[in-house]
């Protein structure tokens, strides 16, 4: 058994075509049905079962446990890879959701600062998923982002930073302007401000909209929070924010959701077990372990 061999059974899994895992690694179609065979005569057990040719292939038992296993071993490797390859890199890759990066990003710039390391950070600003996808994929060393629950995986280190409530803002001249506590179904008829559909607070709000059976009319899709905050304050419609995110904000009114409508957002910050800082890295990744860790 190899590496390649347990790279192209897991494509022909996810894939479920020999022909679209061939064309998606850049390798022949008898190139995998190689692998798979000389994987089969290994274990002794077929690992997939295929009815006929244009059937999907099924795992058996045997199948599904060597896919499971190949997928932790194939990023094992790779984090070995990356990790042998950059034992002198002298930055530190962290992956911020836009949230979480304009909440956090200045106390960090400060720790490293004062360490005398401020020159190896390395941020990257996207979507959670995609920074935590980084994470997964070595393309990052540290993630930090926000979920709508929190997350939790054994091959991570991973902590929460925050827990933040999701509330209603309006401008000063909205008709709500001294209201405190909405349900639902009273937002049925606003127009709203909001982010892309991949965005937590996007999401978020589609849920409210499940809550109170109606589809958010939103009227503008803002391409940042300060946009959609400035857009709010103008008057153009309401908008679903993390609280954290206008903490400092005397222009928008505040209003919360009804206790069993209330959403939150939890701010995490997650390491990969298998990472091994070097020793350039080695005192940044301890102020990042340490980040908000509350002290008994």
């Amino acid at each position: 058994m190899n590496e390649k061999d347990m790279l192209y059974f897991c494509k022909l899994v996810e894939a479920q075509s020999y022909t679209m895992a061939a064309k998606e690694l850049g390798v022949t179609q008898p190139t995998i049905s190689s692998a798979v065979r000389r994987l089969a005569q290994y274990y002794q057990d077929p690992l997939i079962i295929q009815k006929n040719k244009k059937s999907r292939p099924a795992l058996t038992s045997a199948g599904q446990i060597l896919y499971d296993k190949s997928k932790e071993l194939l990023l094992e490797l790779a984090s070995l890879d990356h990790d042998v390859r950059h034992a002198n890199d002298r930055k530190i890759r962290i992956s911020f959701s836009g949230i979480a990066g304009s909440i956090y990003m200045p106390e960090i710039i400060e720790k490293f600062y004062h360490a005398g390391i401020s020159d190896m950070l390395e941020p990257k600003f996207e979507r959670s998923a995609a920074a935590f996808s980084d994470l997964e994929k070595g393309d990052s060393d540290i993630a930090i982002y926000s979920w709508i629950v929190p997350f939790n995986d054994p091959n991570y280190f991973i902590r929460t930073l925050d827990k933040t409530e999701l509330v209603i803002i309006t401008g000063l001249k909205h008709p709500w302007f001294n209201k405190n506590e909405i349900n639902a179904r009273e937002l049925r008829n606003e127009k709203f401000i909001a982010r892309k559909s991949t965005y937590l607070t996007r999401e978020s709000l589609d849920r409210i909209g499940e809550f109170g059976d109606f589809a958010p009319n939103i009227i503008y899709t803002a391409q940042t929070m300060q946009l959609l905050i400035d857009l709010v304050e103008r008057n153009m419609g309401i908008a679903l924010v993390l609280e954290s995110s206008i903490k400092h904000n005397d222009l928008v009114h505040v209003i919360r959701l009804t206790p069993d409508q209330k959403l939150w957002a939890y701010m995490q910050i997650a390491m990969r077990k298998s990472f091994m800082p070097n020793k350039y890295q080695a005192k940044g990744i301890e102020i990042l372990r340490n980040f908000h860790k509350k002290t008994k």
